[in-house]
């Protein structure tokens, strides 16, 4: 894949992603939405039933009612079981019974027990006195304004008996307000979500700036202090007092070398954050380049290291020459620290693997790396040395 394809592609599954969670969070808001009001309905529906099957009971109790007191008891029952407020009016609009109300409306008690017969006979529907049957039929009407009031008959008649006035109940009640409570649930979720990833995102770029800084001291000081020693040869040679057997020729020649190098070392910070120029690149003459820059430099560390060159004959490869030299000095210092402190062997190989790809692979003698540490070796800030920065692989 070319650069700028992978960049479009990256950039399109950026957008996808979050496109993907808005459309995903309104559907799920949506849903829970519809839902809830299917709920509602259900239930204003079974409400709107009960209270005709009420009504058609009233109708067949009511006259009963006032001749026996088993009826009466048994329509004190059924009205005690229904789960939603109902106000029951005559003819008149008066209210003779209420079930489901709060004991008091206006501050008014409206307990059904301390309304007295007498009340209930003088009571103009139209004009009721101050007192609790006024607040009762204010509340009927409150009710007409949610759902029409049910009519029962007489049944001998057919004429109008009185009227069921029922409200919503209060599980219905509490479930128009789900939908809200679940949009502030999940908004204050995404936010909080949104305010810890920044958190998360500040805190890398953070520490990858720091690691940057370290990790360019780190790649400057192997060129810097191999300068260092170039010059305490010169001034050695100047006065006299040395005795290396180096001509200044070979000293200018590894001079130029090191100040090529930060050259290539500015390069490669210069271009981060921008896409790679790829050509094709004999990986081979890279890795042999490199490895000759290193082979004559990590003699100084102290430790029996030998270094086995396995290079097979692989096609060029579409690479960035400054990157691929970055990875492979980095790959080789892992190595070296890898050692123990008597020294060891580095191996390099190159070869074709069964899909026909070049690969490039680093052995060395150290402890190795568990099945875990493998996973997380390019990950920013993952290291198992103890003052690692972890942006090495990364």
């Amino acid at each position: 894949m070319a650069p700028q394809e992978y960049q479009s592609s990256r950039t399109v599954s950026s957008t996808l992603l979050r496109a993907y969670i808005f459309l995903g969070s309104g559907f799920i808001i949506l849903s829970l939405f519809f839902y809830t009001n299917h709920m509602i309905d259900r239930l204003e529906k079974e409400s709107e039933v009960l209270s005709q099957i009420f009504a058609r009971f009233c109708a067949a109790t009511i006259v009963p009612a006032a001749q026996g007191d088993a009826i009466s008891g048994v329509f004190s029952d059924v009205i005690e079981q229904i789960p939603f407020p109902v106000i029951v009016t005559d003819q008149r609009g008066v209210a003779w019974t209420w079930h489901g109300i709060p004991d008091k409306l206006g501050g008014i008690s409206v307990k059904i027990d301390e309304v007295s017969y007498q009340d209930f006979l003088v009571t103009d529907a139209t004009e009721p006195p101050p007192g609790p049957m006024r607040e009762v039929l204010k509340l009927a009407a409150k009710f007409d304004d949610m759902h029409p009031p049910i009519p029962f008959y007489d049944p001998a008649s057919g004429q109008v008996f009185g009227h069921v006035h029922y409200g919503n109940s209060p599980i219905v009640d509490e479930l128009r307000y789900l939908p809200l409570i679940q949009a502030i649930v999940l908004g204050i979720f995404v936010l909080l979500g949104y305010m810890g990833y920044r958190g998360i995102k500040e805190g890398e770029q953070r520490s990858i700036w720091l690691g940057m800084a370290k990790e360019t001291a780190h790649q400057l000081g192997t060129p810097i202090s191999s300068l260092m020693g170039w010059l305490h040869l010169l001034r050695e040679k100047k006065d006299g007092t040395g005795s290396s057997s180096v001509d200044m020729g070979e000293i200018v020649v590894e001079m130029e070398e090191d100040v090529n190098r930060l050259n290539k070392i500015a390069y490669r910070f210069s271009n981060i954050g921008s896409l790679p120029a790829l050509k094709m690149e004999e990986v081979n003459d890279v890795l042999s380049a490199s490895l000759e820059y290193l082979r004559k430099r990590f003699d100084r560390v102290g430790r029996d290291i030998t270094l086995i060159e396995d290079l097979q004959q692989v096609p060029p490869c579409n690479v960035n020459r400054e990157l691929l030299e970055w990875v492979i000095e980095n790959l080789f210092r892992n190595s070296i620290d890898a050692l123990a402190e008597k020294g060891g062997t580095i191996t390099v190989r190159t070869g074709l693997n069964s899909q026909g790809s070049v690969t490039i692979a680093f052995e060395d003698d150290g402890r190795g790396m568990s099945p875990s540490e493998q996973s997380r070796a390019f990950s920013p800030g993952f290291s198992t040395k103890r003052r690692g920065w972890g942006l090495g692989l990364a």
